[in-house]
């Protein structure tokens, strides 16, 4: 375990390098006043209860690791804390992508309900 670690971080230097960018595959689904949204990550808490408190929606679900698994999506809390998953091996984007995967759902949702 220790050395798939390790080469997991060495591949994710690597790609940053190279100036690799994910761009996850997201959804949005609305149903009346049900909304739902797809990301390929297992997101922290933190992340669902920021989307679901922005919401325009009255229910908000997200599915995970939907369209591809990309891993853990740690918060800053988390990686400052050294919590389970939020080590760099455990997932392909750090807490600034999460908050930009927040920010692109929640945009996405406010189009869907403003229709």
């Amino acid at each position: 375990v220790l050395m798939r670690n390790l080469e997991a971080v060495v591949r994710r230097f690597q790609d940053q390098q190279r100036g690799w960018v994910l761009v996850p595959d997201i959804h949005v689904l609305r149903i009346e006043d049900v909304a739902l949204s797809t990301s390929p990550f297992e997101l922290y808490l933190d992340y669902g209860l920021r989307i679901r408190a922005r919401s325009p929606s009255a229910y908000t679900l997200q599915a995970q690791l939907s369209c591809g698994e990309a891993g853990y999506l740690p918060t800053a809390r988390a990686v400052a804390a050294g919590g389970y998953g939020a080590h760099v091996a455990n997932g392909t984007v750090g807490p600034e992508g999460g908050q930009l995967l927040v920010e692109s759902i929640l945009e996405a949702l406010r189009r869907l309900f403003a229709a």
